[in-house]
This record gives structure tokens, sequence and C-alpha cells, in this order.
């Protein structure tokens, strides 16, 4: 399936502090870069993906699993995600602060979880990527944060522009070709 010059791919995501708004944001330049048409909103502010080539779509990452926004836009577009390509991304907590030695466990955990849900929505998911997020640690209850802190757990900003810059290379690539 080639992507057509008069429809833009859709770029829609749901982000609870704005961490995966800039992260879309990113991958919408990239693409534009490219000269890809592009459409980047919230879930929430996309009523169809019929006039869309493509879609790309990302979530922030709670207790393993999607926003709901997220997951609720998969249940109404299930039908019209099926004729276009897609592609999944989500940012969590899971693969960047964490200590090394849990770090690898608990990412694939948490990844499966969410592909299994995609793929149970939308089978023909192109691909998912689970990047590493961004987290202050506000939102933490103290005694947990202090618990995590002393597991080797650390807060901040673990968001690798490089990774995500090169996935929405390839998307490009795989947009332009029509593969």
């Amino acid at each position: 399936m080639s992507v057509t010059t008069t429809m833009p791919v859709l770029i829609t995501y749901a982000t609870s502090r704005g961490s995966t708004k800039e992260v879309a944001e990113r991958i919408a330049s990239r693409l534009h870069a490219d000269g890809i048409a592009v459409d980047c909103r919230p879930v929430d502010r996309v009523y169809s993906v019929e006039n869309y080539s493509a879609v790309i779509i990302g979530s922030a990452v709670h207790a393993a699993k999607w926003l709901l926004d997220a997951q609720r836009f998969l249940d109404v577009e299930a039908m019209g995600l099926q004729l276009k390509p897609l592609w999944a991304f989500s940012l969590g907590s899971a693969p960047g602060g964490m200590p090394g030695w849990i770090r690898q466990r608990v990412a694939r955990k948490e990844q499966k979880a969410i592909e299994d849900v995609i793929k149970s929505k939308v089978p023909k998911v192109r691909e998912h990527r689970l990047f590493a997020g961004k987290d202050d640690g506000s939102s933490w209850p103290s005694p947990i944060r202090g618990l995590y802190r002393c597991l080797g757990g650390r807060f901040g900003d673990f968001r690798d522009w490089k990774e995500i810059d090169k996935w929405a290379d390839t998307i490009a690539k795989e947009l332009a070709t029509g593969a």
C-alpha cells in the first residue's frame, strides 16, 4: 500500500503530562522534512481515520497500560485502522530510570502487555516501539519514590531522541516506497 500525496499521515497520541506529545511532534517533523504531509493531533481530536493514508499512534504508559483515550481510539477506529498502514509507540518509565538488574525484564513484560492489547484490536499493526519516557517522580507517593530510589531507580528525561529519529526515518522510507 503506497502513500498518496493528497492524503496526510495521521500522527496521534495520548499524553498525561506532554512528553508523548513532544515525541509525536518530533516524529511529525521528521516525516514532514522527508516531504510527507502529516497531521499531528491528540487522539481525542481525531474524528475518523478515513482521510489519512497511514496512522502512527502513541501513548504514555501507566501501570503497563496505554492511557484510556488511546485504548478507546483503537476500539472506535479499529475497522478503519485495518485498512491503513499502522505503527504504534509507547513512552514508559521502565526502559529509562529503572536499575539495570530489572530494566530489561520489566520492559519486555510492559512491551508484551501493550502489544497484546494493540494486536487484539488491530492485528495488522506493522510495529510497536516502547521508548523510554520522562518522569520527574512528582506523581509518585513519597514513600514509593524513596523506595524506588533506594533500589537504584532514577527520575528524569530518558527519551532517546536519536532512537526516535531513526524509527521515524524508517517509517518515512517505508511510506515513500509504499512498502
